[in-house]
């Protein structure tokens, strides 16, 4: 299991990184257009699941700034190490 969070992380940072290059070198016609609404889509549902987690489980668990961040990126494989640490 541990070797398939690493790897999705992996596909997520590839995955960030594209979706951020877009906006620095746009791609050609209507592929830049796409890119912009997938970054948007994932903001916000990483978005979402960040506020999520803190609303839900404010009290139980401490997160800190780092793995605030993480989350965001990385989304649910994150998560997934975190309940590990819980357990």
């Amino acid at each position: 299991m541990n070797y398939f969070i690493t790897f999705a992380k992996f596909l997520m940072v590839i995955i960030w990184a594209g979706l951020l290059s877009n906006l620095f070198f746009p791609f050609v016609g209507q592929a830049a257009i796409v890119f912009y609404l997938l970054l948007g889509f994932i903001c916000f549902i990483h978005l979402i699941q960040l506020l999520v987690i803190y609303g839900a489980f404010a009290e139980k668990l401490k997160l800190t700034k780092s793995e605030g961040l993480q989350i965001f990126i990385f989304g649910v494989f994150k998560l997934w190490q975190i309940r590990e640490r819980f357990a």
